[in-house]
C-alpha cells in the first residue's frame, strides 16, 4: 500500500516559481512502469508569446529519469531520455504520456519556460490487459509555509500525503494529526532532502491512531508543496488539494 501511495504521488502537486525572464514549475511526482502511467498536459497561457522550454525528469534519488514519452500525435518526445523540449504557440497545448516499457520508476519533473505555461499531471493505474482501474489528476500548487490536508480514515478508507521539497536545503517538517474537534492528537518531525519528496499514509506517520475525520497539518522553515490521496478499501483513489492555514 505504501508503494502505491509513493507512486501517486503527490502526487502531486506542482509548484511554480517565476521571474521576468523565466518560469519554473515542479511536478513533485511522476511514475511509469508496472501498471502505472503518467500523462502531463501543458499549455501556453500567453496570447502573444511563443513559449519554449523543457521538461526534465529526475528519479526520487536524483538521477535522470529516462523513459519514452509520446505526444498526442504519437511522436516520441523524449527519445528515451530524461528531457522533453517543447515549443508552444500562443494558446497551444501538448499532451505527453509515459510508455510503460520500463520497471516501476518514480520521481519528479521540472518545467522551465520563457513564458507562463499551464500544466497538470494525471496518474493512471492499469490492469494486465491495459484497462484503466483508477485515475486521478494532480492539480498545480504553489509552495506554502504552513498547510493542511483533510483526513478520513473511517470505514476502511486510508488517507495519505505526498510532500515535495523544491528548495536547496534539507527541511525539518513538523506534522500534526488534528481531530475533528481541533485537538492535536500526535506530532512527528521528518527530514526531507533537497528536491526530494516523501509519501506516507497517516497510519504510517502515526501508528495506532484510531479511525478519524480531521486534518493533517504540517510546516517548516521554507515553503513546500503537497497533495493528499484518499484510497477506498478496493484501492480506488482520488486526490485532495492542500489548504493554506494561518501561522
Amino acid at each position: 500500500m505504501k508503494r502505491i501511495l509513493f507512486i501517486m504521488v503527490f502526487m502531486f502537486a506542482a509548484s511554480v516559481v517565476a521571474n521576468a525572464q523565466s518560469f519554473t514549475y515542479y511536478f513533485a511526482q511522476v511514475a511509469a512502469g508496472d501498471g502505472w502511467r503518467t500523462t502531463i498536459f501543458i499549455s501556453n497561457a500567453s496570447a502573444d508569446t511563443v513559449a519554449t522550454g523543457t521538461i526534465t525528469f529526475v528519479t526520487s534519488n536524483g538521477t535522470p529519469f529516462s523513459a519514452n514519452w509520446l505526444d498526442e500525435m504519437g511522436n516520441n518526445a523524449s527519445g528515451g531520455g530524461s528531457v522533453i523540449t517543447f515549443q508552444l504557440a500562443p494558446g497551444q497545448s501538448r499532451k505527453y504520456t509515459a510508455v510503460g516499457d520500463l520497471p516501476l520508476t518514480v520521481g519528479y519533473a521540472k518545467v522551465a519556460a520563457n513564458a507562463s505555461v499551464l500544466g497538470t499531471a494525471m496518474f493512471t493505474r492499469l490492469d494486465g490487459a491495459g484497462n484503466i482501474l483508477a485515475e486521478a489528476g494532480v492539480p498545480m500548487a504553489i509552495p506554502l509555509g504552513k498547510q493542511a490536508v483533510f483526513v478520513d480514515t473511517t470505514a476502511g478508507f486510508r488517507t495519505g500525503v505526498a510532500i515535495g521539497n523544491p528548495n536547496s536545503a534539507v527541511l525539518n517538517i513538523h506534522l500534526q494529526l488534528v481531530s475533528d474537534s481541533g485537538q492535536v492528537l500526535a506530532e512527528v518531525v521528518r527530514d526531507l532532502a533537497p528536491l526530494q519528496h516523501m509519501a506516507l499514509f497517516t497510519d504510517e506517520l502515526f501508528p495506532g491512531a484510531a479511525p478519524m475525520v480531521g486534518r493533517l497539518q504540517f510546516w517548516c522553515t521554507n515553503p513546500i508543496v503537497s497533495v493528499a490521496l484518499r484510497f477506498s478499501p478496493s484501492l480506488q483513489f482520488t486526490t485532495m488539494a492542500p489548504i493554506a492555514i494561518a501561522n
